[in-house]
């Protein structure tokens, strides 16, 4: 399926939901968005103490070898409730 989504750095991953949440909004800001074929889909449940939130996390490989497309649909005791964040990362 193909996806077009925003590209961020791995380490932007250490910032929590709210760094990914605005490195995406400042990087669809200046247009840095890749259009790619995502296949091979994996699904994990796990839970976030700092968030307090249960994730549901999604991967999928891409066509370049060190991209990965990856959502993120958090489920919080606060405001929104639910959250959804979706971007391609390298490494």
């Amino acid at each position: 399926m193909m996806r077009k989504e925003i590209i961020v750095a791995s380490k932007v991953f250490d910032l929590g939901f709210k760094g990914l949440e605005e490195a995406t909004n400042s990087c669809r800001t200046v247009g840095q968005e890749m259009e790619l074929e995502v296949a091979g889909t994996i699904f994990q449940v796990s839970t976030v103490s700092e968030e307090k939130a249960i994730v549901f996390h999604q991967v999928g490989e891409t066509c370049l070898r060190n991209v990965i497309w990856m959502r993120f649909i958090a489920l919080r005791a606060k405001w929104p409730p639910v959250k959804v964040l979706s971007c391609f990362t390298y490494f």
